[in-house]
């Protein structure tokens, strides 16, 4: 798990980003990004492989269609 650090870093981030989308206010990150890393941290090894599995192929799709959407409405990306 070691050399997944940086993913898992990332991954957490992003869901606070998630968060903050959502109207949660800034104050609540660190105490967000704390429960998440506890949760991916603290699972047993398969279940935290299909977490992040889920987690890059959910936020990269979202991700991707925020750009897109944004495009098709004349926005600048």
């Amino acid at each position: 798990m070691e050399q997944d650090i940086l993913t898992l870093a990332a991954l957490v981030a992003a869901f606070v980003g998630v968060a903050k989308a959502y109207g949660v206010k800034a104050k609540h990150s660190s105490a967000i990004a704390l429960a998440v890393a506890t949760v991916i941290v603290l699972v047993p090894a398969e279940v935290r492989d299909k977490i992040i599995l889920i987690s890059t192929i959910g936020l990269t799709a979202s991700g991707a269609y925020s750009y897109v959407k944004k495009r098709e409405d004349g926005g600048n990306g």
